[in-house]
């Protein structure tokens, strides 16, 4: 069944955003925020995941990590909307990305988090109709990496 959603998602896509992701990159999440003043795109390419945020061309913050050290919270497999949430790190500052597909109304949500320890200074939400969005990607990548998700103990975990 997950498999099913996931195609479904990266066939037909859910949006239109121009994302920052190149041709050899799979898009986690892709919109624009604050009517296409800024974009915010997490992409994976190889086992690295990036985070960029700003103008296209060039973003104000980039982000890379492996994969198999990007905090990520899958989907469980149940509920109204299929999500993922995901958080990079950069010194004090965290970006939270989360990223959404209500399957009832058919629509997708995305946006960003910031925080800085443990306050939040800033949260940002994808222009309507705008989210990109390839669910489960990340998730896939973590196992591709060999790491397999504890549901009892929330983390990933080796295979």
């Amino acid at each position: 069944m997950r498999l099913l959603f996931a195609s479904l998602f990266l066939t037909f896509g859910v949006g239109q955003a121009a994302a920052f992701c190149a041709s050899d990159s799979t898009t986690v999440l892709g919109c624009t925020i604050g009517n296409g003043a800024k974009q915010l795109d997490v992409c994976i390419t190889g086992y690295a995941v990036t985070y960029r945020f700003g103008p296209k061309d060039p973003p104000d913050l980039t982000l890379t990590a492996p994969i198999h050290e990007v905090p990520h919270q899958p989907w469980p497999g149940i509920g109204r909307a299929i999500w993922e949430i995901t958080t990079f790190r950069n010194g004090a500052y965290s970006y939270e990305v989360y990223s959404s597909y209500d399957k009832f109304d058919q629509s997708s949500h995305g946006g960003v988090t910031v925080g800085e320890g443990d306050r939040e200074i800033a949260a940002l939400t994808c222009d309507s109709g705008s989210a990109e969005l390839g669910l489960l990607a990340l998730s896939d990548a973590k196992q591709a990496a060999g790491q397999c998700w504890d549901f009892e103990a929330q983390t990933w975990e080796p295979c």
